[in-house]
């Protein structure tokens, strides 16, 4: 045989073991492929839970991944649909979910942590800046109450809250709740139902609690005999009493 043929056959037979091969691995992978997404091949078998909890327990937590991923197969298992579901948990805040291969998933969780009531309804997180609904009734931590016309105003209400509970620290005075109406207008509640108007804006407010704070205590009036006390003036202040019954 020549050596040009024999380098042309050896060529060819390269070629045909590509070829080959190239069917194997293909063929091999589909299998495989269609092995691993069997929807009893893999099983979900084992959840593991990290976090920290008060309203929370792990076996909640548990309770809600096993409805979703009970006989499925954890190579298909579509992470993104557990982690809206238990985004649906009003305590949940946050959830990342990793796969462990062959069988368990790894859950790290945060809890939400509440800062203050709000409206009727809602508790507010100040870490994560938003509002969630978890049921109240099972919920009774003594949090200053915070409200609004809406509520895209949360996060300012209760940076207002913070700076105007800073500034009674050191007075008599003890704020339970803020309110911040449709005209942006502040009004605070004083421990024995007492309201403070403030009116808008929050640095103004803030000027006129100060107000009130140094010279309430120079008008001879009885802090638990007033209804309100409305502040949006440049200079002093309106009472109105409460009726006598």
């Amino acid at each position: 045989m020549k050596k040009g043929t024999q380098s042309r056959g050896y060529f060819i037979g390269g070629i045909i073991f590509v070829v080959i091969l190239t069917f194997i691995v293909v063929k091999g992978d589909l299998l495989l492929n269609y092995v691993m997404s069997q929807k009893d091949a893999l099983p979900v078998r084992a959840v593991k839970i990290d976090g920290v909890f008060k309203q929370l327990t792990k076996k909640q937590i548990a309770d809600v991944t096993g409805r979703v991923c009970a006989g499925q197969n954890i190579a298909t298992l579509d992470l993104n649909v557990l982690k809206q579901t238990l985004l649906k948990e009003p305590w949940i805040a946050q959830v990342a979910i990793q796969k462990k291969m062959p069988d368990t998933l790894l859950l790290s969780v945060i809890e939400h942590v509440p800062a203050a009531y709000w409206n009727d309804e809602g508790l507010y997180d100040a870490k994560t800046k938003s509002i969630f609904y978890p049921d109240l009734s099972k919920f009774n931590q003594p949090l200053v109450k915070l409200g609004a016309f809406s509520d895209d105003f949360c996060q300012e209400v209760y940076e207002s809250a913070v700076l105007f509970i800073r500034a009674m620290s050191n007075s008599r005075y003890q704020m339970v709740a803020l309110y911040l109406d449709n005209v942006r207008s502040y009004t605070l509640t004083l421990d024995n139902g007492t309201l403070l108007i403030l009116g808008r804006g929050q640095q103004k407010a803030l000027t006129r609690l100060k107000r009130f704070l140094e010279a309430f205590g120079h008008s001879g009036l009885n802090i638990d005999d007033v209804e309100y006390v409305d502040l949006r003036y440049d200079v002093g202040f309106a009472v109105g009493k409460k009726s006598q019954s």
